[in-house]
């Protein structure tokens, strides 16, 4: 099982990214706090019954500071609740223009009601971000830049290329806990973090 935990300003593109994850692969639960009633509690609570489910979470949330309540270190508890479960980050490095851009534009937010409201609240996450570390307690982090995908939308193939990448990128936790290797579709082969360069097969 995986914690897959997106970070970035609002705007950077993770609601995106993560309604098209559980669109296309519905072994992964999108946990958004902007539609749990601003409520992080309520995300937890769902975070916890999508692992006891056996399926994957992803925490679809701003998380952009480990301090403020330790805003990380949640899903990383709530993770390691459930013994070889993945916590992943991948950080959408959008630039603050772009972000201002798309927020301009924005009009379905649940919870945002005008662009103004939505360029404050990014001025306000901008100047208190703080990439994640590895001492934090991740198996894998990745960033995730607009180059890397110029498109609006996302289809099956870009999102699994995205995770096989970040699954198979190097690993960044400090200890050596075993963890179970997901598989995206369709694969019966599972290994520990020590092979992790094994092929998914479809």
């Amino acid at each position: 099982q995986v914690v897959l935990i997106l970070v970035g300003l609002i705007g950077s593109g993770k609601s995106t990214f993560a309604q098209a994850l559980e669109k296309h692969l519905p072994q992964y639960r999108r946990c958004c706090q902007d539609e749990l009633g601003g409520d992080r509690r309520r995300v937890e609570a769902l975070a916890r019954q999508t692992l006891r489910e056996g399926l994957n979470v992803c925490v679809d949330r701003t998380n952009t500071n480990r301090r403020i309540s330790r805003q990380r270190a949640h899903w990383i508890k709530i993770a390691r609740e459930v013994p070889g479960t993945a916590i992943w980050v991948l950080v959408f490095d959008t630039p603050y223009q772009v972000c201002m851009g798309r927020l301009r534009e924005r009009i379905d937010h649940p919870t945002i009601k005008t662009p103004e409201q939505a360029l404050e609240i990014l001025a306000r996450f901008s100047s208190s971000f703080q990439p994640p570390s590895p001492h934090e307690g991740y198996h894998h982090i990745m960033n995730l830049r607009p180059s890397d995908h110029p498109a609006l939308d996302w289809t099956k193939e870009e999102v699994i290329a995205v995770l096989q990448q970040l699954r198979d990128s190097l690993p960044v936790i400090s200890d050596r806990q075993t963890y179970i290797l997901p598989q995206f579709w369709g694969s019966s082969s599972r290994g520990t973090a020590s092979n992790r360069g094994s092929s998914y097969r479809g």
